[in-house]
């Protein structure tokens, strides 16, 4: 007998057939509770995408059983799954973008976000970007631009990806077009950006040495 797939409305089937879900847990307050939520569900076989306070990210497909069983693994460990109640289409649409930006490497979609969107939320992407638009104050195409810098900016600091393979994995067309995109919203370079951000990280790293005491040979 076939299992049933239960799939949250926010779940994003992508062009290669693989199934994006976000699913919201209550209870979650500090990165001791990111890492035993994540440690639990690795270890029961779900492949964690993204995690952070509060937000999952899994590959899915997740079956009845599937669910029960994340239930039963956060239930042990104080937390609760937050179940669905009917969002209205911005909401869902947020949440459709950030799990589309979870994702490491945005070139293995084989569709534009846009279409994901259209197909998943079954509207034509006029009413889409509407009712967004209406609802937040700022444009569709504005926040999708805001989301993807915030992914440049992450692997800008925590990577040591050039700019032309970070620009390929966050979905730009060209390194000038991410540079132009970039320097537009911050009014930094990416290089600059990136620069900065080290330099920043090494004097606090510094400060951090700095503050350790020194033993006392005996």
């Amino acid at each position: 007998m076939m299992e049933s797939v239960m799939e949250p409305e926010t779940a994003m089937t992508q062009s290669d057939g693989r199934t994006i879900v976000p699913l919201r847990i209550k209870g979650m307050v500090c990165d001791r509770c990111i890492g035993v939520v994540h440690s639990e569900l690795a270890q029961a076989g779900f492949h964690v995408l993204n995690i952070q306070l509060g937000q999952l990210t899994l590959r899915g497909p997740l079956s009845a059983v599937d669910t029960e069983k994340i239930k039963a693994l956060l239930t042990k460990q104080g937390f609760s799954l937050i179940e669905e109640t009917k969002q209205s289409i911005h909401q869902r649409v947020k949440v459709l973008i950030d799990t589309y930006f979870a994702q490491d490497d945005l070139s293995e979609n084989k569709s534009r976000l846009s279409t994901q969107l259209q197909e998943t939320l079954d509207l034509d992407y006029d009413t889409i970007s509407g009712q967004f638009t209406k609802a937040e104050g700022i444009t569709l195409e504005k926040y999708i631009i805001l989301r993807r810098i915030n992914k440049v900016k992450e692997w800008l600091v925590y990577s040591d990806l050039t700019l032309t393979e970070i620009a390929h994995r966050t979905g730009y067309s060209s390194v000038q077009h991410l540079s132009n995109q970039f320097r537009q919203q911050t009014g930094l370079t990416p290089s600059y950006f990136r620069q900065v951000r080290q330099e920043k990280k090494s004097l606090q790293h510094g400060a951090e040495k700095l503050a350790v005491p020194i033993g006392i040979e005996q």
